[in-house]
């Protein structure tokens, strides 16, 4: 298995709010998350970098999960603690008022694949035949608008309140968190901020992991690449994981 992560500020922003790691524990599982700060200048870059700092040092001190519920009860502890921390933060210092931040993360294990979300960062599937998969779902104003019937995706694409998050760490007394085993036949995973999906087309984006002939790292650069050609109007993170051999 191959594997490697990449941010960038972008083109139109003075900061990046978006932060990233690839985690490992004692027992070598990997946890590879993407976070993107909320807020603004207003402390989302501390939002996010507190959120990869907290769950990357609590995972490194992990002896392993027997299963499924290991992780959702591993994972609903460290997120609800590192949700009063930011939260705590923002209350109590009026120039981090209203911070938070997304999550997206892929966990490696000996009982399993997880895909674990926060927000509307995203997790996707691929395949090298070209398939490429959302395997997370966005916690958004307009997700749940089109899962209502009240808006089609196409209308979602220019609705005004695209960006609005409904889920966020940090920023209210209880987080939610999605959590999905994912064991079929994929060769990879990409985890990535809003920085590359909503501005790089899915079929750019697949063709550019289908390209296996490269390493990961040269195709997370070019996806960075295609988010700043496409105006960097954000900050943007990549993870990009390669499973041939699927050993951690």
């Amino acid at each position: 298995m191959k594997y490697y992560g990449i941010t960038d500020r972008g083109i139109a922003r003075k900061s990046n709010q978006d932060s990233y790691i690839i985690a490992t524990s004692r027992t070598g599982d990997l946890f590879c998350l993407v976070c993107d700060g909320i807020g603004g200048a207003r402390g989302g870059d501390v939002a996010s970098r507190t959120a990869v700092s907290h769950i990357s040092e609590a995972f490194s001190r992990t002896s392993g999960f027997h299963d499924e519920s290991d992780v959702r009860l591993w994972l609903r502890d460290e997120i609800s603690a590192v949700n009063k921390v930011i939260l705590t933060m923002g209350t109590s210092n009026e120039r981090l008022s209203g911070m938070g931040t997304t999550l997206a993360a892929v966990l490696l294990t000996d009982s399993g694949r997880y895909i674990v979300n926060i927000g509307d960062s995203r997790v996707y599937g691929w395949k090298k035949d070209g398939t490429l998969r959302q395997l997370t779902t966005d916690h958004t104003l307009v997700e749940d608008l089109i899962r209502h019937g009240e808006l089609t995706r196409e209308q979602a694409a220019t609705y005004p309140r695209r960006n609005v998050v409904t889920n966020a760490l940090g920023v209210w007394e209880n987080v939610r968190f999605d959590l999905e085993a994912h064991n079929e036949a994929l060769d990879g995973f990409l985890i990535c901020s809003d920085g590359l999906h909503g501005y790089v087309p899915e079929e750019k984006i697949s063709e550019i992991l289908c390209d296996t002939e490269h390493d990961p790292s040269l195709r997370a650069r070019r996806l960075i690449r295609q988010a700043l050609d496409a105006g960097g109007y954000d900050n943007v993170s990549v993870i990009l994981l390669d499973l041939e051999g699927d050993a951690v």
